[in-house]
């Protein structure tokens, strides 16, 4: 039962028939699940010059069409990026209000990048538009980074990203930028400004430096080994995997999320929208670039990897669902069907994942208790 976009009650089907309700969705044949929540994409940046091939203004109108392709693919809640971008110069403050503007839950992490070129290329979010210098980005700016960001994601890069470009043009990818002494003061200036920190990492000599400094989430964390598993676990560190890509290592295999979920690690799976994949992937044969319409797809060989080990569909889906949402700060209001919670809900011919991959198959999608795709006309 819904009212005013809250799930305000739970009953069997008997007393649902009593009730008078202004609207009734016969789920019959239909899987009902929590809305899927992406808490690691790039959708208003690179995705809209990668994608779109836009420029100028344009910027935010390919933000805007690229969340309806999240709705549209059963994501109603989405953990957004801005990094600053060469040539893109579209501020913050104005796709954030693009984002209001939309009937999805958008958060926005706000941080510095570093692309793996030579030399390296610095951007940031409140610069967007420019090419930095390291010396550029000093206490203050990373404070002021802090204020922006509306959650942990990745807010710093200790190495260098390999972004979505060819090996031959980031000869620096996976390079380490920031010594342990720069990312204890970073993460203790989002610290004390109430803000968790997040930070694109990989490489198992990197992810240490992360975990002692006291930071709060690693993005990708390819590389890692079962004892930083163990770390995280005991420092309630996440990890938002991203076994299709977006590192110059190996990405995250289904073993190593099964280790880091083995280890107590809360962990989410993330499309980094939009992303190539990359060579080494786990079973991504037939995928080149993913985006949000392939969300199921990137989790499928983890999902039939965790069961194998006796790890039940429910547990599998939190990673996309759940996980997320605490990752993002959001688990009191989403990520699972209680009452008190938005209704955030999709109606699925099947069990995502496991009994299918595309986005067809997601017939409803309600966001905040109203119908916002209905593949049933």
């Amino acid at each position: 039962m819904v009212k005013d976009g809250i799930i305000v009650d739970i009953v069997d089907n008997d007393l649902a028939e009593k009730l008078d309700a202004r609207e009734v969705i016969d789920a019959t044949g239909l899987v009902v699940m929590p809305g899927l929540v992406d808490c690691h994409t790039h959708l208003c940046e690179y995705a809209t010059e990668g994608v779109h091939q836009v420029r100028g203004k344009s910027q935010k109108m390919a933000a805007v069409s690229n969340f309806l392709d999240c709705l549209k693919s059963g994501v109603t809640t989405i953990g957004d990026h801005h990094l600053g971008h060469p040539v893109l110069s579209t501020p913050i403050h104005v796709l954030k209000e693009a984002a209001r503007n939309t009937v999805l839950t958008i958060k926005f992490a706000t941080g510095t990048c570093c692309v793996g070129t030579e030399p390296l290329a610095y951007t940031s979010s409140l610069r967007p538009g420019s090419i930095l210098t390291f010396d550029d980005l000093d206490d203050c700016h990373y404070a002021k980074l802090a204020a922006e960001s509306e959650f942990p994601g990745e807010n710093i890069f200790i190495t260098a990203t390999v972004a979505n470009l060819p090996s031959h043009l980031v000869p620096n990818g996976g390079k380490r930028i920031l010594e342990s002494e720069d990312i204890f003061k970073i993460v203790d200036i989002f610290h004390s400004l109430g803000k968790k920190i997040g930070a694109h990492i990989e490489g198992a000599e990197n992810i240490p430096l992360f975990i002692d400094a006291g930071g709060d989430v690693i993005h990708h964390g390819h590389g890692a080994k079962t004892e930083h598993f163990d770390e995280m676990a005991q420092k309630n560190i996440y990890l938002v995997a991203t076994p299709h890509g977006g590192t110059s290592n190996a990405p995250n295999t289904p073993e190593e999320i099964y280790n880091s979920l083995n280890a107590g690690v809360t962990t989410a799976i993330a499309t980094d929208s939009y992303l190539p994949v990359h060579p080494e992937a786990f079973g991504m044969d037939k995928l080149q670039i993913v985006g949000p319409k392939d969300f199921l797809k990137i989790c499928k060989p983890t999902f039939e990897y965790l069961k194998q080990q006796g790890m039940n569909e429910t547990e599998c889906l939190k990673m996309i669902t759940t996980n997320a949402a605490k990752i993002m700060g959001l688990e009191a209001e989403i990520g699972s069907i209680k009452t008190l919670k938005k209704a955030d809900i999709i109606l699925c011919k099947g069990l995502p994942v496991f009994d299918f991959t595309d986005t067809e198959s997601i017939v409803i999608v309600i966001k905040d208790g109203l119908i916002e795709i209905n593949k049933n006309f």
